[in-house]
This record gives C-alpha cells, sequence and structure tokens, in this order.
C-alpha cells in the first residue's frame, strides 16, 4: 500500500483482496453458497454422485441424485447478534433543546430540510429546531430499515462504511461494504471505490476525502477499465457527464475548518495484525464443510440402502414370472398378489425382507461437535440455536432466565451495540456539521440514541421492571425515563402528553382526596365534640366509684 493518497493505476479482485482479503468467499459462505467453496462437493457434483439444487445442478447423475445437504451454520453466526443489537436500537433524539431564538432564526433552507410537521412541530410550525432536524436526517436515511443489515454486512465483511451524503433529497447517513473502502496508509483519508458498467464500457469511480492544513477537501475522479485492467483517468467535463452531475456541480470541494473526515469506518474485532478488522467466519470454512459432507455422505448411504429390498429363493421367483407370463405375456409384470402363494425351499426359506437400521446412519453427534465448536470460536449461545431444535418447544421462560440462556451472544452484541450507537453518533455529528455550514441555529452535537433490551420480555414484566426504580423509597428514574421504557414504540408527542395526563390525574386524586379531609373537618361540630368528651369523663367516673 502506498504512503498516502492511492495511485489507481489498476483495477480486479487483486486489488480487493490486497486491502481486504478473501471478502467474496466469506459472503458466498454465508449465503449458502458451499459448493463453490468446498472441493469435495465440487467433485461429487462433477461426477454425477449428488446434484446441486441450490444452484440447479447441469449435470445429471450417474446412479442416484440425492441433493447436496447444506447445514448452514455460518448463517447463524451473524445473526444472531444482529437480531440483539436491531431490536435494542430505539430513538435517536437531540441531547439538546433548542431555545426560542435558535427556532425564530430558522432560515428557508434549513425549513425546507424538515420536510412538514413532525413530532416536534404544530401545524407546520418548529418547536425544536434541532430535534426536528435529527428526526428528518434519520428519516431520510431510513435507519429502521438498515440497522439488522448493517450488524451482518458488518459481521460477515469484518467491517462496515459509513458515510454522509446531501443533496435534493436531503442530508442523510448511507451505509457501504467493506469492499468499496480503501484508507490511506497515512490515516489522512480515505478513497470510496465504485465499480460499473455503461454502454459495455467499464468504469471505476472514485471518490476521495483528504484531511488538509485548513480543513477537509473532498474529490470525485473518474477512471475508465481497459483489458489488461489497466485504469486511464478521464477529464473532467466527461467525468460529470457520464456520473450525471450537473455543470454546477463540483468534482472537488474543500470544507474549512473540518479537520477529519466524513467517511467512517467500523471494524470487527480490530487487532493490530488486523486494524481493518476480521470476518466473524474466519476460520470456520472447514468445519462447515465437514459439517455438509457428514449430512450429504449420510444421505448418499441411505439412498443406497436405506430402501427395503424383497429377497426371494429361486424356485419363488421363477414361479412368479411365470405366473406373470401366463397373465400378462411378460414375465417381467410381476403381480404381488402373487406373493400370497408361496413354495418353501429345503431350508423353509421363501420371502424375505432385508433393510439396513437407518438409525446407524451417519454421524449427527459428530455434526453437533462440530457445531459447538464454531459457537464457542465465534462467542455464540449454543441455546440461541437450541430454541429452534428442542422439540415440543420449553417451557415459558422469564427476560431473566433468557438473558443468563443467552448470555455468551449477550455480552458479545452488548459490545456491537455500544460500538455501533458511537459509529451512529460520530456519523449524525458529521450531518449536523454540514447542515451547521448552511445554518448557524443547528448544533453540532453526538445525539443520544435510546436503548432498549435485548431479550424480549412481557408487557408484565416491563411494566414491573420499570415501576419498581419509579415507586421506590430512593426514586432512582423519573417519570418520563419510565413512560418512555413501558411504551418504546410511542411518538415523542404522545409520550410528552401521557406525562401531562399522569400528572393532571395526581394532582386531581391529590386534591379530592385533602378535599375530603377538609369537609369532614368542616362538618366537625365543636359541641358534638364537647358532648362526647362529657360522656367519656362521666363513664370514667363511674368506672372509679365500682372499684
Amino acid at each position: 500500500m502506498p504512503n498516502g493518497p492511492i495511485e489507481w493505476t489498476k483495477w480486479g479482485e487483486d486489488v480487493i483482496k490486497e486491502y481486504h482479503g478473501p471478502i467474496s468467499d466469506y459472503r458466498k459462505l454465508y449465503d449458502g453458497d458451499h459448493t463453490e467453496l468446498f472441493g469435495r462437493a465440487k467433485d461429487l457434483v462433477d461426477k454425477g454422485e449428488i446434484v446441486d439444487n441450490i444452484t440447479e445442478g447441469k449435470r445429471k447423475a450417474i446412479n442416484v441424485r440425492p441433493p447436496y445437504i447444506i447445514a448452514n451454520v455460518a448463517k447463524l453466526i451473524p445473526e444472531i447478534p444482529a437480531t440483539l443489537v436491531a431490536r435494542s436500537i430505539g430513538k435517536i433524539q437531540s441531547s439538546v433543546k433548542s431555545t426560542d431564538e435558535q427556532n425564530e432564526s430558522l432560515d428557508e433552507e434549513t425549513e425546507k430540510k424538515i420536510d412538514g410537521p413532525n413530532d416536534d412541530s404544530f401545524n407546520g410550525t418548529v418547536l425544536d429546531i434541532q430535534n426536528e432536524l435529527i428526526k428528518q436526517i434519520d428519516k431520510n436515511s431510513k435507519l429502521q430499515f438498515e440497522h439488522w443489515s448493517n450488524i451482518v454486512a458488518h459481521q460477515v465483511d469484518g467491517g462496515l462504511v459509513g458515510c454522509v451524503w446531501e443533496d435534493e433529497r436531503g442530508i442523510r447517513l448511507e451505509f457501504k461494504q467493506r469492499d468499496v473502502y480503501f484508507p490511506h496508509e497515512d490515516e489522512l483519508g480515505s478513497d470510496l471505490a465504485y465499480y460499473f458498467e455503461r454502454e459495455d464500457e467499464k468504469y471505476l469511480h472514485v471518490y476521495r476525502e483528504r484531511v488538509e492544513e485548513n480543513g477537509l477537501r473532498t474529490s470525485n475522479m473518474l477512471f475508465s477499465i481497459g483489458r489488461d485492467s489497466k485504469t486511464n483517468r478521464i477529464d473532467d467535463e466527461k467525468a460529470k457527464e457520464i456520473l450525471g452531475m450537473k455543470e454546477t456541480d463540483k468534482l472537488e470541494v474543500f470544507y474549512e475548518g473540518r479537520n477529519r473526515p466524513f467517511i467512517q469506518y467500523w471494524a470487527n474485532e480490530k487487532t493490530f495484525s488486523h486494524p481493518y478488522g476480521k470476518s466473524v467466519l474466519k476460520d470456520q470454512f472447514g468445519k462447515q464443510d465437514e459439517i455438509n459432507w457428514t449430512l450429504t455422505r449420510s444421505g448418499l448411504t441411505f439412498e443406497r440402502n436405506g430402501k427395503p429390498r424383497l429377497a426371494v429363493s429361486k424356485e419363488v421367483f421363477q414361479a412368479l414370472q411365470d405366473a406373470a407370463q401366463q397373465r400378462y405375456g411378460d414375465e417381467t409384470k410381476i403381480d404381488h398378489r402373487d406373493l400370497e402363494i408361496t413354495t418353501m425351499d429345503d431350508q423353509g426359506k421363501s420371502l424375505e425382507v432385508i433393510q439396513i437400521d437407518i438409525t446407524k446412519i451417519g454421524d449427527i453427534q459428530w455434526v453437533k461437535d462440530l457445531m459447538k465448536l464454531m459457537f464457542v470460536e465465534t462467542r455464540t449461545s449454543e441455546k440461541a440455536v437450541d430454541f429452534y431444535m428442542d422439540e415440543g418447544g420449553s417451557p415459558a421462560q422469564s427476560g431473566v432466565a433468557k438473558f443468563y440462556d443467552l448470555f455468551t451472544s449477550i455480552s458479545k452484541a452488548d459490545q456491537l451495540q455500544k460500538e455501533y450507537i458511537y459509529f451512529l453518533q460520530q456519523l449524525f455529528e458529521s450531518a449536523l456539521w454540514l447542515a451547521n455550514q448552511d445554518d448557524p441555529a443547528v448544533i453540532i452535537e453526538e445525539p443520544e440514541i435510546t436503548v432498549q433490551s435485548m431479550v424480549p420480555v412481557s408487557r408484565k414484566e416491563l411494566i414491573e421492571e420499570n415501576m419498581i426504580p419509579f415507586n421506590g423509597s430512593k426514586q432512582a428514574q423519573s417519570l418520563e425515563t419510565t413512560v418512555r421504557r413501558i411504551n418504546p414504540h410511542a411518538s415523542e408527542e404522545w409520550i410528552q402528553e401521557e406525562i401531562v395526563r399522569i400528572e393532571e390525574e395526581a394532582t386531581s386524586s391529590n386534591s379530592m382526596s385533602a378535599g375530603a379531609m377538609t369537609l369532614a373537618n368542616f362538618m366537625d361540630n365543636p359541641a358534638d365534640r364537647s358532648n362526647e368528651q362529657e360522656t367519656n369523663e362521666e363513664e370514667e367516673e363511674a368506672e372509679d366509684e365500682e372499684s
């Protein structure tokens, strides 16, 4: 790798492997394209022993046609933490509230970026510019649909790229796969390289960000790719035409005062030997191949030997052929009804059914041991898979019990959650920085991202879990936080209205209680109290005389 900006002189798979390793193989392993990866599977398909139903095998089998059996454990490994993390990411909102002066200073450009009334607006009037802009970026980016796929791509590829764009659709966050990311060795910038074809021509579009002394410079370059994979840079005017850019658009922009790139990269399991992260599926190819091979070999054995066969003596078989010849004129058309009348040989044998014990075929325990090994190496809870494999279903469990069953996966997902939240916050900070260049009323910040439970719990457990810290002797949770956590999917407007309703009902209840006490005091006649006191004194005197 060159020290500094990359000199794009060629393009091909070897360039991607130089920076990112065999990233396409990891994706094939996750997608289940195993017959393209494993040599034993290729040999069986080529020899006609099996048929690859996944790729619609084009070769005809010689003897039998069992499918190549794939138990894609590699698919579960990245998806389990992705499911846990994705469901835990809550709402994204500002950590500061805009002042009236900031809201009043809202300019027309920022107003266009805010698409009509939302949670923090009323009848088109923006009540909190900061929150409104953050929510608009969230909507433009469609983040609710991106969390799960982002974590899966991060786990499979070993890294995830995030960047900020601003165009006619507004400011938004975009996420890219790792193989478009090419960092500069001096860590002062990076390139995003996009390969595309148009009208039988091959092109390479390179978007570059480079930190300079007084700011950040972004540039777009377009290269044509020849037959020998060498690249030739295209002049700016033609590049803008091919890229579909307007005449007023600039291929190069300088952001004064910006001291770090907009492009963010999130590495998985970063180490000194793997500074750009590594795939969670690294070193899992051999074990996945052995799992598939064991199951497929069992299928081949059963196909050849699992079907029941009948063994008869030569005399019995000849009698069946004679009967078929007399009835149908063809001795091969043996009628099973003729088997009801048989003769026995000298040993007293006539008809015998032969079938191997299918319970002895294959070694499922070996498959389970390989799966456990894969789970251990990738920090995946075995119980997460057992939930799908338990016969008859497991008994109902509380959220706490599920937590401990999935502890290994949750501890891994907790680390990913923290890193992912920081990754999103940096991207939002960059987006707000861009918005601030157009409107100084926008505050540059890292917004707050609320976190929900990774493990699904019942509504009853959710309420009880949040009411204890709210009603405890040492109140550890506010009313607003309690309402938010009990209603994680409610809108901001509904939450604020619910808080007002609760406070009004509490005030009304206290007033009625105090009013009832005051009314009782008011109706309490002093004369009645004096008569009651005199009666008590007379009773006490009578008791003293008797004693």
